[in-house]
């Protein structure tokens, strides 16, 4: 079973995802993947559905136009 992690939230209060960031950084990659398929409102999603990604960043330089 894996672990949970659950952030209390008042509304109009400021939300802090990493408000207990130091029981995150303990759980290793498997459990935090477990925990993620836990919730089904955080699915991770496929290698074949992260193949339709483009990488973006947004401090980049645009490409011009025929360069790649």
């Amino acid at each position: 079973m894996g672990k949970t992690v659950s952030v209390d939230y008042v509304k109009g209060q400021k939300l802090d995802v990493y408000k207990d960031k130091k029981a995150l950084d303990k759980m290793t990659e498997e459990e935090l993947h477990e925990a993620a398929l836990e919730d089904p409102d955080a699915q991770p999603l496929s290698e074949e559905q992260l193949e339709h990604f483009k990488r973006v960043n947004p401090n980049l330089p645009k490409k011009e136009a025929g360069n790649g």
